[in-house]
């Protein structure tokens, strides 16, 4: 419980809240979480409120979008055996199996795929696999999630005489001679910028069916349905942990709402592993389902949810999941234990700017894990890295306030390999390189750090209980979720309660029951006991999965 934060109240533009009100017909919470968004436009809030599925826009605004879908058309009508080279994360392997699966469908032949194993080879798009597929007869390859900047690659593959499409959204360092597809190639306000892999797969796939429809190659067989796609790539949006904007929303949006009755064979069965109640919360995605995709990957296994995904009798998908458990029970076991190495050192280096932990030989697919644990424990930047044969494979994650990449990428030269996200990326690194990078890190990220005395939070408003449940504010607040990156929940300070109980769960949350005349609302405060009714609350509304009904998940209370 934190006494010292001090919280500051959001207030709109006045003119702006008066137009969403008279325009809108917003409620005043509502326009306020709206404006408190970004948004000064009414039209635009109310499409982000309540999508359409009509509101996706125009794949052929993403550069060379025509070129793909002409050449990966030509390769079908010709009957060119199609490759394609998968990243081995949650986005990857989704990505992978939409792309496949759509493409079997419409060519009736089976695409020749390959995820290669991050502990082994590290992140990228890696010459070695080419033989691969030109041995096997391909013509065409196509990635997905990775290889926006491995130009060297691309050349390896011409010269074997493979054409090559790159689909990925990572940050673009030195662009191929290929056709590339990505959102980054696009302004940063389009709608397409903050996809990630598997969105922009599925993007790709859109403008395809629209391309192989217009040319008339559907006149015999109705073009297949995309919309089930919907449920994969809304999770591998919400686990790479993309600004929820633009596609973004309209993909997690009805693919959220899709998963309530998931027509996927294979989903169907992880849910009933899980005994999920329909429909999902979003905890029960990022912490039940996502993480059993990502430990596949993990732990050298990426193969093992895509063949997982191939299944098309939920009987047939269920042989697969005590191997998934089993990796993620392996995958928790070694976290917990070099969480614990890591720990003890970050604690002895209370001063240090940037968090660094360095392992020999472990699977570098748990680096991004450790990166994002400490980066959230410590509220410092991160950067995990193992050594293999002198070469550092290293996992950085940024804090809200500083742009690690975008640091590290003005000493590239001291990489050698760097791309991610602003957030979240990666790198290689030689050990003899490894003294003056941390000596760089150490002096130049001082003055970008600083102690503050003062925590400051910010809330959207401040409420009672009888406005969150008025029946327009409750409609409105259900339509927000899923939650995730740029789309975070909103935040009140809740006043003019009285709290009837105070009950203990497991001996270490707090659960408060609140009234305000007739109205009632539960309040839970995770991993704090608190002995005392507070005056205010500070927390997220949200619809309890059991029961459907509004509660409010705290942040903070106050006397």
């Amino acid at each position: 419980m934190s006494k010292e934060k001090l919280w500051l109240q959001r207030l709109p533009k006045r003119d702006i809240l008066y137009e969403f009100l008279r325009e809108g017909a917003f409620t005043p919470l509502i326009s306020q979480i709206l404006i408190n968004k970004g948004f000064t436009e009414v039209k635009k809030a109310y499409s982000f409120l309540f999508p359409q599925i009509t509101d996706f826009s125009d794949p052929f605004e993403i550069p060379e979008m025509d070129l793909a879908v002409k050449r990966i058309a030509e390769a079908i009508k010709k009957g060119e055996l199609i490759g394609i080279y998968g990243d081995s994360d949650a986005d990857g392997i989704i990505g992978t199996y939409v792309l496949y699966d759509f493409l079997k469908k419409i060519s009736g032949k089976e695409p020749i795929v390959l995820i290669p194993d991050k502990n082994k080879e590290g992140y990228g798009f890696h010459a070695r696999y080419l033989s691969y597929f030109k041995e096997k007869g391909v013509s065409l390859l196509l990635t997905v999630d990775v290889g926006i900047s491995a130009y060297e690659t691309v050349e390896e593959a011409k010269l074997l005489g493979l054409s090559v499409i790159i689909t990925d959204h990572h940050e673009v360092i030195k662009k191929p001679k290929a056709i590339v597809v990505s959102g980054k190639l696009t302004s940063q306000d389009s709608p397409f910028y903050h996809l990630c892999g598997a969105g922009v797969v599925f993007t790709l796939l859109r403008a395809l069916r629209t391309y192989l429809y217009e040319s008339g190659f559907f006149r015999e067989v109705p073009p297949p349905s995309l919309r089930g796609y919907l449920e994969l790539v809304s999770l591998a949006t919400l686990a790479d942990m993309v600004p929820l904007l633009g596609e973004n929303r309209i993909i997690t949006y009805f693919g959220f709402r899709d998963l309530a009755s998931p027509s996927h064979p294979s989903l169907k069965a992880l849910f009933n592993e899980l005994d999920l109640t329909l429909p999902p919360s979003e905890e029960d995605l990022y912490f039940k389902v996502i993480p059993r995709i990502n430990a596949c990957g993990r732990m050298g296994a990426p193969e093992l949810f895509f063949n997982f995904l191939k299944m098309e009798r939920k009987e047939d998908a269920q042989a697969f999941l005590s191997k998934i458990n089993n990796l993620l029970s392996e995958r928790q076991s070694l976290e917990a234990e070099l969480w614990q190495i890591l720990a003890r050192e970050f604690e002895e280096k209370p001063t240090s700017p940037v968090l660094i932990g360095i392992f020999e030989n472990i699977p570098k697919g748990i680096l991004g894990l450790l990166a994002n644990r400490a980066k959230n424990v410590f509220g410092k930047p991160a950067l995990i890295i193992t050594f293999e044969n002198n070469i550092g494979y290293g996992s950085g994650r940024s804090t809200e306030d500083i742009d690690l990449l975008d640091f590290l990428l003005k000493e590239k030269h001291l990489f050698l390999e760097l791309g991610g996200h602003k957030k979240a990326f990666g790198f290689q690194i030689l050990k003899e390189n490894l003294p003056s990078f941390q000596k760089i890190l150490e002096k130049d990220l001082k003055d970008l750090i600083k102690e503050r005395k003062q925590i400051f939070g910010y809330v959207d408003g401040e409420v009672k209980i009888s406005e969150l449940l008025f029946e327009e504010n409750l409609l409105a607040l259900k339509e927000f979720p899923p939650y995730g990156m740029a789309h975070e929940p909103p935040l009140f300070l809740l006043k003019d309660f009285v709290v009837k109980e105070i009950i203990y769960l497991k001996e270490k949350h707090t659960k408060f029951l609140l009234e305000e005349g007739p109205e009632k609302i539960y309040a839970l405060y995770f991993n704090q006991k608190v002995d005392f009714p507070p005056r205010f609350i500070i927390g997220t509304p949200f619809i309890n999965n059991f029961n459907q009904r509004l509660e409010i998940r705290v942040e903070d209370v106050k006397l």
